[in-house]
């Protein structure tokens, strides 16, 4: 097994579509789809005090009533940010 590098490794994103923009009252959804791999269930985090806007992944409720995320994918940032736009973009478009 290779050693784990200290440097954080990003998945750069080939071409990519934002689907199925939900807007609900605990936060706005999203499904990513990418040449061979479909994400659904992608949420958005609005910047906090200490932290930019970021895609949140799918979480599921364990039976010790904590949740724990489903999986987890490290994009480019470049990538993220184009896809927030992205999906601000749908979201106000459906809230006219």
């Amino acid at each position: 097994m290779a050693k784990k590098s200290e440097e954080k490794k990003y998945f750069k994103l080939g071409e990519w579509e934002v689907k199925n923009v939900r807007d609900l009252d605990f936060g706005t959804f999203f499904t990513l789809q990418c040449e061979g791999l479909t994400l659904y269930n992608l949420r958005v985090v609005p910047a906090g005090k200490n932290y930019d806007a970021f895609i949140g992944m799918p979480e599921e409720k364990g039976k010790d009533g904590s949740y724990y995320k489903l999986f987890s994918i490290y994009l480019d940032p470049a990538d993220v940010a184009e896809i927030l736009d992205e999906v601000e973009k749908q979201a106000n478009k459906k809230r006219r």
